[in-house]
């Protein structure tokens, strides 16, 4: 599944019956066991049912295996721990089918006034929860996360720090967006890359597909000064967006080597990339993360 709103990748999940994992890289999983609450034994002769619930239970890799981290001793540990090693041994075998296929073909965006989708807000694999889901507005990245700075801002005398804070080019981006994307409609994501249109269409949309942006954000804006910010952040986001698997060759050729400029974050997703076209390139960049790594 993909981490939208901020988008920060694509998430691999694995489920057995009683146990699941999920990766952002594809190399260390964090395990969750399915388990009865423990508050339920301080209650074990009244007529409540039991809960069940996801627990943390451990991390996962290949390499050290699970690391157990400490539980509620009133927990049954020993089922958890056998349920754990059930789902560790289906990891081991599905590591070389990675990634594995997306499943979020739900999609909400933000739309403007004529129905067209700006920018990506959530994603599910189940149409029958999108009615739960309250996606907020759109973010270009986490408020704790002041790494996006855009050089055509930049050049334009901008700074990325600025009255409005240490995300000043983060925040001027979401404000474009807002703008223009004042409304919310859920898409089913076709083979093709367009969206059938899900909500019944307003006045003035058309009811039929759409096209949806591959990279989650409108790139065709009017004014040229929006179409450098937006370039700047996808630019900037390049590591994580090659993790798609319904971008064609064009975009992939633009992004890979801006992110060859982001070795060390390139690096950590190298798993989850589903097509590589210049792998010299790619390979040179890994080379640069482990040596920097190293230096640390």
């Amino acid at each position: 599944m993909r981490r939208v709103n901020p988008f920060e990748g694509v998430l691999q999940v694995v489920e057995t019956a009683g146990a699941r994992a999920y990766s952002p890289n594809g190399q260390t999983w964090q395990i969750q066991v399915l388990a009865r609450r423990p508050d339920h034994t301080w209650r074990s002769f009244s007529d409540v049912p039991p809960i069940e619930q996801f627990f943390n239970f451990g991390l996962w890799d290949a390499d050290d295996g699970l690391h157990r981290i400490p539980a509620n001793p009133v927990m049954d540990i020993g089922a958890m721990t056998e349920a754990a090693d059930r789902l560790a041994e289906a990891l081991q075998s599905l590591l070389q089918e990675l990634p594995f296929a997306l499943v979020d073909r739900y999609e909400c965006w933000s739309t403007d006034y004529q129905g067209n989708p700006v920018a990506l807000l959530a994603t599910t694999e189940d149409r029958n929860i999108m009615a739960d889901l309250r996606p907020g507005r759109w973010q270009a990245a986490r408020l704790a996360d002041h790494g996006f700075v855009s050089p055509s801002l930049m050049a334009r005398g901008v700074p990325a720090r600025g009255d409005l804070g240490p995300r000043q080019h983060a925040e001027q981006l979401e404000r474009l967006v807002r703008q223009l994307g004042q409304h919310k409609s859920w898409f089913h994501r076709l083979a093709d890359g367009s969206g059938d249109r899900i909500d019944p269409p307003r006045d003035g949309q058309p009811p039929y597909a759409v096209e949806l942006p591959p990279l989650g954000l409108k790139t065709d804006w009017k004014d040229q000064q929006a179409e450098g910010l937006v370039e700047d952040y996808l630019a900037w986001r390049s590591p994580q967006l090659l993790m798609l698997q319904d971008i064609d060759d064009a975009l992939r050729s633009w992004l890979e080597p801006l992110a060859c400029r982001q070795a060390v974050e390139l690096a950590a997703g190298y798993r989850l990339i589903p097509r590589i076209l210049d792998h010299d390139r790619i390979g040179a960049a890994r080379v640069e993360a482990k040596l920097r790594r190293a230096a640390r």
